[in-house]
């Protein structure tokens, strides 16, 4: 939640006003989505736009990314396949939406978060290796510090924060 309003209804309020001024001969659909690092993302095919649950944390973060989004879209719409990417077509169509054409955000992101937290024992020393990842299975991995055989002991998930928190 926002400001008393959740990320969704600012959202579908940024989406309603820029379908007002710049129509499509649809309105697109809004995916939220589990994006770590990337803010959004425009699916020209099947119309949609893809706002991550996890970077977009302001109304002003949702707004611009949604808008560059739609920007995408308008572009594709106008110019067809040539209105794909960050070229003139795109950034034609963020000007008429009232931004600068920045290609890239800078909101605060947790870069490659750790999703689990893996844990081998040795079996000669009863020491515990604690991963965040598993190692490949089918070989043989010794602990380092005494020689002993390691066995998989547990995988444990570590959640991300859901799309209404």
């Amino acid at each position: 939640m926002v400001s008393g309003v959740t990320i969704g209804e600012v959202a579908d309020r940024v989406l309603d006003e820029a379908c007002a001024r710049f129509p499509l001969n649809y309105r697109p659909r809004i995916l939220w989505k589990g994006y770590r690092v990337t803010a959004g993302m425009a699916y020209f095919r099947t119309g949609e736009i893809g706002l991550s649950y996890i970077v977009l944390r302001s109304e002003e973060a949702i707004r611009e990314t949604l808008l560059h989004e739609y920007a995408h879209l308008l572009a594709f719409y106008r110019h067809g396949d040539k209105g794909r990417g960050h070229g003139q077509p795109w950034r034609r169509a963020m000007v008429d939406l009232g931004l600068q054409p920045k290609v890239r955000h800078n909101y605060a992101v947790q870069r490659n978060a750790v999703r689990q937290q893996v844990s081998y024992k040795c079996l000669n020393c009863g020491a515990i290796i604690v991963r965040k990842k598993r190692l490949p299975s089918r070989r043989r991995y010794l602990h380092a510090a005494c020689g002993g055989d390691l066995k998989l002991v547990k995988v444990a998930r570590v959640t991300a924060p859901g799309p209404n928190t």
